[in-house]
């Protein structure tokens, strides 16, 4: 009976070291574990039912939570990274999941211990002093001292305890509007935004961004919900009774733990134009609430409020409304809202700063590029000079430098301008960090790509950004988790594809590499990634296909000379590639400043003439 038994245990045993081998491997499945333990599936599931009360899917299931468990309660990774590591392919179901086995969040397991680890960290080092002192002072002296220790000792257990349990950090829901009318929806839209502002400029809060907060408008999901899938602890709800020439706006603020505790709650009801003092107010009292330090230097700047025009700041909020919309009709709509408000008051800085950013990101992509360039420029300058503590009029000029003028140095200032004045400001991290990837400083690029991540954590955009550094800096591992994670958020996010493609690319995992490729929608960037990857395939004829294809198409339209000359590049045309990368630098043509990012110049930068392209942009030459 006993050597039955330990027949059994030792079945149980392979089979669970079996799971452990492939516990990162998001595909494996029942028939994968019944083939490498030499059984049917039938019997397999027939075996561990009878053995354990569990099905071979459940027992996968357990050994998966269990690791994750255990990697948590030890402080190994993120709730993210320990989903992944565990064969997850996506976070939110993996919270889902573990929540429902354990009746607790993977997220509150993390933050206990993160507070064990810092509680032992302080233990151990009194510990460590008391010892010394016992063995160098006087018995008197000891005692004195111990006895001090202690004191200190509880009163700093506390203050860290304290601190652990209340992390700065908020998130703003969209605003509900109680007014009775939708026509209100661009006043309410503009307000939620300014309060995300006004609390990014504490240096020492972490505001998440308006744009990931918006997913939550109208939504049914539970506050503790929310502020886990954020990873906040203080969450604002609010309300807009009346938004006429008047405002009477509606806040609470809510502690989320282990239980919800409502702090306090708001209750302004004042003309529309004195928003501006309302909404510093409204953001000075949360700071105060949750006990955030807030600097002389953010306090004097929350101070310069002024009294606005109620139609001109209508026409603002307008305007700022359908830009937010990400289309080319709705962008024109709001750009003439904008022009309005500054035909009421050329001197108000705040429709100069909108219209700066709007050019600056709806330019870089959907607009022609000189036009956009220089009304985005002039009206970021106007609106820096009437008003140097608009964060986005940085912004916009950092982008417009960054991507368009390339003066490097006045760049990296206006960045820093933007973060000095709200360093919660997602946008200015995401882009800062492609600043530091042209200068071939992985680490603060990968800082910032990470920072904006954090600010606005459900943009597919930026974890895939953030991805792409990765793979650039051959930490695969990581990107890959940030592809998952944006393809998580976007099923249609291309650039999570890409770097998966990357990702098997660089580990000659060819056949993958080509699958993923091939998922990118069309067009010639997208080409240019496709031929690449079959050039390093051994696939050439395919890659000259993609070339030919646009060698024609030149023929009878202008194409990208960026994109043709790194094709050139890949394909071993050397001539070609350089005399289109040249082509692309005169003419400024993006993405032409990353030449070093991209890896399809591999080819040529043992040639002379690659120092010369880097030179003429004034960048590093890496090899």
């Amino acid at each position: 009976m006993e050597e039955h038994q330990s027949m059994d245990d030792q079945f149980i045993s392979k089979v669970q070291d079996i799971i452990e081998q492939n516990i990162d491997n998001e595909n494996f499945s029942v028939e994968e574990l019944a083939c490498q333990v030499g059984l049917s599936r039938s019997m397999l599931h027939r075996k561990l039912t009878k053995l354990t009360g569990k099905s071979a899917s459940e027992t996968i299931s357990h050994v998966r939570l269990s690791r994750a468990r255990d990697l948590l309660e030890h402080n190994v990774a993120t709730v993210s990274e320990t989903a992944y590591r565990v064969g997850f392919k996506s976070p939110s179901y993996f919270n889902k999941v573990f929540k429902s086995y354990y009746h607790i969040s993977p997220g509150e397991i993390k933050k206990e211990a993160q507070a064990e680890d810092q509680v032992k960290r302080f233990q151990q080092t009194t510990v460590n002093t008391s010892v010394h002192l016992l063995l160098t002072k006087t018995r008197v002296k000891f005692i004195v001292t111990i006895i001090t220790l202690a004191g200190i000792g509880l009163i700093l257990l506390f203050s860290l305890t304290a601190l652990l349990a209340t992390p700065k950090s908020v998130a703003v829901l969209p605003l509900e509007n109680l007014t009775g009318s939708a026509d209100n929806d661009y006043i309410i839209d503009g307000i939620h935004d300014a309060l995300v502002g006004e609390l990014g400029q504490f240096s020492a809060l972490r505001v998440i961004s308006r744009r990931s907060t918006l997913r939550y408008k109208d939504s049914d999901m539970l506050i503790k919900d929310i502020a886990e899938e954020l990873d906040v602890n203080t969450i604002i709800e609010g309300s807009i009774l009346s938004a006429g020439d008047s405002i009477h706006l509606l806040i609470q603020v809510i502690k989320v733990g282990r239980k919800e505790e409502h702090l306090m709650t708001l209750d302004f009801h004042d003309s529309l134009a004195n928003i501006l003092s309302i909404q510093s107010k409204v953001a000075q009292a949360i700071a105060k609430k949750i006990r955030a330090n807030i600097s002389n230097k953010e306090y004097k700047q929350m101070q310069n409020t002024q009294i606005v025009n109620p139609e001109l700041y209508k026409a603002y909020l307008r305007g700022m409304y359908f830009l937010h919309q990400g289309n080319t009709a709705d962008f024109e709509e709001g750009i003439t809202y904008l022009e309005e408000a500054i035909e009421k008051d050329p001197g108000d800085a705040f429709a100069y700063a909108g219209m700066a950013l709007g050019y600056a990101t709806m330019g870089h992509g959907q607009l022609d590029a000189h036009t956009a360039f220089l009304k985005a420029f002039n009206a970021a300058n106007k609106a820096i000079k009437l008003d140097p503590t608009l964060d986005e009029s940085y912004t916009a000029l950092s982008l417009l430098i960054l991507y368009q003028d390339w003066n490097w140095s006045l760049a990296a200032s206006s960045f820093e301008s933007a973060l000095d004045v709200n360093p919660n400001n997602a946008v200015a991290h995401a882009h800062y960090a492609w600043y530091y990837v042209l200068f071939n400083n992985n680490k603060k690029a990968i800082e910032h790509a990470y920072q904006a991540t954090i600010l606005d954590p459900l943009s597919a955009s930026f974890h895939a950004w953030l991805g792409l550094i990765y793979v650039h800096n051959h930490q695969f591992d990581k990107a890959e988790q940030s592809a998952r994670r944006a393809l998580d958020l976007n099923a249609k996010a291309a650039y999570g594809q890409l770097i998966l493609g990357r990702c098997c690319l660089y580990q000659k995992k060819y056949l993958q590499a080509i699958a993923y490729h091939e998922r990118l929608p069309k067009g010639m960037y997208w080409d240019a990634q496709r031929a690449f990857c079959y050039i390093e395939s051994g696939q050439r004829e395919k890659a000259l296909e993609i070339w030919q294809h646009y060698e024609t198409l030149a023929q009878t339209q202008p194409i990208n000379s960026c994109y043709r000359g790194m094709m050139a590049s890949c394909l071993g045309f050397k001539d070609d590639a350089f005399k289109y990368l040249n082509e692309a630098i005169d003419n400024k043509t993006y993405p032409i400043t990353y030449l070093n990012f991209y890896p399809h110049s591999k080819a040529i930068k043992d040639d002379v003439r690659y120092i010369h392209l880097l030179q003429k942009m004034k960048l590093p030459y890496t090899k």
